[in-house]
């Protein structure tokens, strides 16, 4: 088990925000036993080094193990999510399957163990769909649009083209991908 204080040494070792997250899933995982990957927004913040920024730490696990660990770091219920108010940090556990590619996944070592990542493409195609399925608002859209960016502009090279094509596919966003990439050239990524 992995006690408060050892969680809260490796919050305050942190140097960024996007090592929190590395850092916490890391213990998560080692604490439960069970394998933790970082997904969503918190995800896009790892694999850009921080150039966006998550409003909370988005896993995927089982709930009821992890449940047990935050709250014994000190987290407490508020509504879907665990906050820790002091931190400012919420622990928003997706649920147990993790539906993307583990092919993809990222695996990155930290001094607490590994942490999962969930792979570029994967977190590319899921704001594609955020943006043409579902209703944001013009704020939240015009994030994603900047995280799709950010995304291809840093891991366009090195993207399972394939598999990319694949869940393009699935998740009917071909047209949008296509158009991503085609203005992709014509405008810097801020």
């Amino acid at each position: 088990m992995v006690d408060r204080s050892e969680a809260e040494r490796a919050f305050l070792a942190a140097r960024s925000k996007s090592e929190r997250i590395e850092f916490l899933g890391a213990l998560l995982a080692r604490a439960t036993g069970n394998e933790v990957i970082v997904v969503g927004g918190s995800a896009v913040e790892v694999l850009t080094a921080g150039r966006t920024a998550s409003l909370d730490i988005d896993v995927v696990t089982p709930r009821d193990a992890a449940i047990e660990v935050i709250r014994s770091w000190g987290f407490e219920p508020n509504g879907r999510v665990f906050r820790r108010a002091d931190w400012e940090v919420d622990i928003d556990i997706v649920g147990p399957r993790f539906t993307g590619s583990r092919s993809r996944i990222r695996r990155i070592e930290t001094p607490y163990g590994p942490v999962d990542i969930a792979g570029p493409e994967d977190l590319i195609v899921k704001r594609l769909a955020e943006l043409k399925h579902w209703q944001t608002t013009p704020t939240w859209r015009t994030e994603l649009v900047r995280q799709v960016r950010l995304l291809l502009a840093e891991y366009g090279s090195q993207l399972d083209e394939e598999y990319l094509a694949f869940a393009a596919k699935r998740d009917d966003v071909v047209d949008i991908l296509r158009d991503f990439r085609n203005r992709r050239d014509k405008s810097p990524v801020r």
